[in-house]
This record gives structure tokens, sequence and C-alpha cells, in this order.
């Protein structure tokens, strides 16, 4: 299972067969031999994988989840351009591109972009009864990590709803890890699962 959580292919596979929320995606798999699994085409506003179709802003995402680089792509009526982000360096955590065509070689997933309050919710869960949550700010937003005056990210403590306590609860039990960590996308009145992180322990 601590592979599975490498690939986000296989973590949204098993978040949908366990009937969890998570953003409407398409797979785009230049690896497969099969032509259908990596048919792509793209206009100014939107793209069509696979004959599904994604209107700008959507997100692209590597499929491994050891790619930290994910990139949004904006309307023309918002100016265009990506927003990249990749994993913290220093006090940044994304970057604007005026570039607003889909990278052409890799293996992706596409999915729509969630608009959220400017912040993600980070979920930790100690066995499937236990789950602690806080928020900081979106490296969607600007690009720019807030640091307290030890250099820490600022990170704020967040109250779980009912619903988002037992999302914790099925996120631990399908991933069979004692403690993992995900992502939660609170938009639209909803909450969706966008990430897992798993962490395996031996006594």
């Amino acid at each position: 299972m601590q592979y599975d959580i490498q690939d986000r292919r296989k973590v949204y596979s098993i978040l949908g067969s366990e009937g969890i929320e998570i953003p409407r995606y398409a797979v785009l798999d230049r690896d497969s031999l099969d032509p259908k699994h990596h048919e792509l085409v793209e206009s100014e506003d939107h793209v069509e994988v696979n004959g599904v179709t994604f209107n700008k802003p959507f997100v692209e995402k590597p499929v491994s989840a050891e790619d930290h680089n994910i990139y949004i792509y904006y309307p023309t009526s918002a100016g265009g351009g990506s927003q990249r982000l990749f994993r913290k360096i220093g006090s940044r955590s994304s970057v604007y591109s005026p570039e607003s065509r889909v990278r052409k070689t890799g293996s992706f997933i596409y999915e729509d972009f969630m608009p959220t309050d400017g912040t993600d919710v980070k979920v930790y869960t100690v066995g499937p009864d236990y789950a602690h949550a806080e928020a900081r700010k979106s490296p969607a937003l600007d690009g720019k990590v807030e640091r307290d005056r030890e250099g820490k990210e600022i990170r704020y403590p967040v109250i779980l709803s009912n619903a988002e306590k037992l999302i914790s609860r099925k996120v631990c039990l399908a991933f069979k890890q004692a403690v993992c960590g995900f992502d939660l996308l609170r938009a639209n009145g909803k909450s969706f699962v966008c990430d897992v992180n798993g962490f395996s322990f031996v006594a």
C-alpha cells in the first residue's frame, strides 16, 4: 500500500472506490500502449483529456506523488499563464509563469481547480479514530511561504467537521497506514481529498 501512495493514479482510484470526495479528474497516461489513454486536445482556454473537458483554471499533476511540480493554468480572462508549485525552497513554494500551454512530455492527472478561501488543510491521522488538522496559506496564492520568527511555516489549528472526521477515518483505513497524512480542500460547501501521504512504522 505504501507503493500505491507514491502513484497519484492509484491514490485517486482508491479514494474513489471508498466513496471519498475527490476533484473531477482524468489521467493522461503517456506510458500506456493504448492511444485512448493519452489523447490530448489543447485549446486556448481548455484541454480535452481522453474525451473529458477541463476549462481553465485547471490543475496538472505528475502521476508520481514524489514529483511536486504541480501547475495551475489560468484562463485568458484572468491574464492567462500558469502558477507553478514546487517543494518549498526558502520562502517560495510557487512562481508565476506566462506559459499557458500544458506539458507535452510525461504522464499527468488533470483535475478541476477547487476554489478555496486561500488556505490548504493538512490532516494527520494516528489510527482511524484520531485526526489532527491545521491550515496554511495555499502555495497557489502568491508562492510566498509565511514563516514565524523562528523560521517555521505558519500553520493554524483547524476543527474538523463530523463529515471530515469520517473522511479521515476512511482515508486511514483505505490506505492501511498507522500514521497517515492527507490534503483537504474545502470548496463549494464540500470537502475534497486531493493528496495522500503515508508513513510506515516497524516496531
